[in-house]
């Protein structure tokens, strides 16, 4: 028998509000249209029958998202290797967590305004 703790109330609100904030920064990085189209896919939503609430997967998902929200909010844009490798695990913890985020350090790499700058 394993005995394991639920994560509690705040916390669930907790990773709300850090969603929130990430969808807050997320248009440095991406137009309109594909913020839609991240909200369709389902993009830091949890997962059905993969998301078991518990203490343990709760507290990996807040250091996570707060990780990837100090990345994506660093006053120098440019991210060195580690920046990345951080990025792309914490990414892949959330996806094993049960937070859908098919996300990786690749679509982060050019602030939306310099991307459209590049196009004209």
């Amino acid at each position: 028998m394993r005995i394991v703790k639920a994560a509690t109330e705040e916390q669930e609100i907790y990773i709300e509000e850090l969603v929130s904030e990430l969808y807050q920064v997320f248009p440095i990085y991406f137009s309109k249209q594909q913020l839609k189209e991240l909200k369709q896919q389902g993009v830091l939503d949890f997962k059905e029958h993969v998301y078991k609430g518990t203490l343990d997967e709760a507290f990996q998902i807040i250091t996570s998202l707060q990780l990837i929200h100090t990345l994506l909010t660093k006053s120098k844009r440019q991210w060195v290797l580690k920046d990345r490798e951080l990025f792309d695990k914490n990414s892949r913890k959330l996806n094993t967590c049960g937070l859908h985020f098919p996300l990786t350090s690749s679509d982060f790499h050019i602030p939306h305004s310099e991307k459209q700058e590049l196009l004209m």
